[in-house]
């Protein structure tokens, strides 16, 4: 038989695990899916220059990241890939990728930059705080 003060502990506990879990589930932020967003092919573009792709108007950068591809009739040369930049700008609105990769014809002749995606991931509909430093 349970005391009246285990009976009281244990309806204490309980009620004070509902308060905790119904206010953290009140004050919990909406969620805010993130969205991804991609270049079309940019031919060439591994070509060591900065290029930058914007989130939509009031949209921050979470990450980003590149895909590079042999053109047409081409494949990509053994040398690996050379990152020379791979960051948020200033404001956070998008993101800078600059990276060195040449591709070759199957059959001989000159090499040239390969071609070039940039795939990033928003926030969607939200801005989220940048670091201050």
């Amino acid at each position: 038989m349970l005391s009246k003060t285990r009976i009281a502990v244990a309806a204490a506990a309980g009620a004070t695990i509902l308060a905790t879990t119904s206010g953290a589930a009140l004050a919990a932020p909406r969620l805010v899916q993130p969205q991804t967003v991609t270049t079309p092919v940019i031919e060439g573009g591994a070509d060591g220059k900065p290029h930058l792709l914007l989130c939509p108007p009031d949209e921050n950068v979470f990450s980003g990241g590149y895909l590079v591809t042999p053109g047409a009739g081409r494949m990509l040369d053994r040398e690996p890939a050379d990152v020379l930049e791979s960051r948020a700008n200033e404001d956070a609105t998008g993101w800078i990728i600059a990276v060195r990769k040449n591709d070759a014809p199957t059959r001989g002749g000159e090499s040239s930059p390969a071609n070039l995606t940039i795939r990033i991931v928003c926030t969607q509909g939200e801005n989220t705080p940048t670091p201050s430093g």
